[in-house]
């Protein structure tokens, strides 16, 4: 945990930079933030912080800029959430209500809304299925070392697949070790699976790699496109006054599901889960933050809400947004779907 002066001081530089988009001097933070302290304190915690790793300094002599690390602070310790104003739900409603009662419409007017208030892109998937997860596992031997796997998920889904195993066994010994995986491994997901695979033998992992391999097409066969706007709305962040910055986002988003670039499942209903720059997985958005919803049934289908923004983003008004839409989801849901 921070000092509260130097949590305070951390809150000013990214209150002021999200607002300027200027590196903060220590000298911006003592002219505008009463803080009862000399502005040579204020710069000497400012180098404290840098240290620390939660600010860093883009060029020598300027300002500073909240890192990914103190941005993960201020949403964590220092941050108000800021839910849309009565006028603005009110309005929100009644344009739900001016669509028809289509999920599709639905969807890409809660896209709509979320880019037009918070000026960044936003992301709305339909509602799917939760990750697929093992139920029953066969192998049936064809010749030597060629095996059929029958694989049986949630819901009786039965998937196949003919695998080359490195070694032959008889139809005994494939049975024995298909019994074992699935006591194993009943009711895992494709991940759950692959972080246990190096703890297998050669010939189970060869089994357990197959199968995960196949609950993870199922699971990009079952996601649903997202709806998306705002690509404008983010070319015009001072950011990517160069468009080169925003090139590598584009041709990811012309190149992938658009539905891919969220974390699946999504966070609990209720909850929203924001990922800041190097925290995602993927590099071509360590520029960029992502900030998540979801809604739908608690055991059925779910889809999510997002807004993917610069790091420079106003996190508490992201929050509010993103948290209101995806329960107004839940809500028209609930009525007109039962």
């Amino acid at each position: 945990m921070l000092t509260p002066r130097r949590a305070a001081i951390l809150r000013c530089v990214v209150e002021e930079y999200v607002d300027s988009a200027q590196p903060v001097a220590s000298r911006t933070v003592a002219r505008k933030h009463r803080l009862a302290v000399s502005p040579a304190t204020i710069r000497n915690e400012m180098m404290r912080l840098e240290d620390e790793g939660y600010l860093c300094q883009p060029h020598t002599s300027a300002g500073r800029v909240p890192s990914d690390k103190g941005y993960r602070y201020y949403v964590e310790q220092l941050m108000q959430e800021v839910a849309p104003t009565g006028e603005t739900q009110r309005m929100i409603r009644h344009q739900f209500h001016q669509v028809s009662q289509r999920l599709e419409d639905w969807t890409h007017l809660a896209a709509a809304v979320v880019a037009h208030h918070l000026h960044s892109v936003a992301l709305v998937t339909a509602p799917r299925q939760p990750r697929s997860q093992l139920r029953w596992l066969e192998i049936v031997r064809l010749q030597e070392t060629l095996v059929l796997l029958v694989v049986i998920l949630q819901q009786a889904r039965v998937r196949q697949r003919i695998l080359s195993l490195s070694q032959g066994l008889d139809q005994e010994r494939l049975s024995e070790m298909a019994h074992a995986l699935c006591r194993r491994f009943a009711g895992m997901t494709a991940p759950m699976i692959r972080r246990r695979l190096a703890a297998l033998g050669q010939v189970e992992q060869e089994v357990m790699e197959a199968v995960a391999s196949l609950m993870e097409r199922e699971d990009l066969a079952e996601s649903e496109p997202a709806a998306l706007e705002g690509i404008g709305d983010l070319a015009r962040q001072p950011e990517f006054a160069e468009r080169d910055r925003l090139l590598p986002l584009l041709d990811y988003l012309e190149g992938h599901r658009v539905g891919r670039l969220l974390p699946f499942p999504g966070p609990p209903r209720g909850s929203v889960r924001i990922i800041i720059g190097s925290e995602h997985p993927e590099a071509t958005l360590h520029a960029f933050s992502l900030v998540v919803a979801s809604y739908g049934g608690p055991e059925g289908p779910q889809g999510e809400v997002a807004l993917l923004g610069p790091t420079r983003l106003r996190y508490g008004q992201a929050v509010g947004m993103v948290r209101y839409v995806a329960s107004l989801l839940d809500e028209l849901m609930s009525i007109f779907w039962g």
